[in-house]
Order: C-alpha cells, then structure tokens, then sequence
C-alpha cells in the first residue's frame, strides 16, 4: 500500500504516507470545495476504508502530515 495507518501514544489515528501528505500539505484547508476533494481523494487511495477497518470511531482524531482531522461516520472529515 501506498500508506499506512497507526494509532498515536495519545489514541488519535496516523495516516503516512508520501503522497497523501502532500496533497495534505497542498489542500486549501479554507475552501469548502478543497476539502470534498480531500475526502473523495481519502476514498480513492482506500485510505477511508482502511480506517473504517481499523475501527475509527466519529469524532476521533485522524492526523496526515501537519494536519488533524475529526473523523466523521459518513465520511466526511
């Protein structure tokens, strides 16, 4: 896989992974429409899925790169 996932000392969820985190690092955070790109961009690498698999519970931490996301169950970060 291009990524993985691990569970943070603190129970926060890490995504690595070299392409990932830089569309992390290039994401327009302040743009609603950046972040949908985000998200479909988390489906279509199977990280989304993955996370799920793992157990990733809504309103968890997911960090990738610099940044933390809160976990949403529909799937939206």
């Amino acid at each position: 896989a291009s990524h993985t996932i691990e569970r943070d000392r603190d129970g926060a969820w890490r995504v690595r992974g070299r392409r990932i985190e830089r569309i992390v690092a290039m994401t327009r955070w302040d743009y609603y429409d950046a972040v949908l790109r985000f998200q479909r961009i988390l489906e279509a690498l199977g990280i989304s899925q993955d996370l799920r698999d793992g157990g990733v519970k809504d309103g968890e931490i997911v960090r990738i790169g610099d940044m933390e996301l809160e976990w949403r169950a529909e799937n939206a970060l």
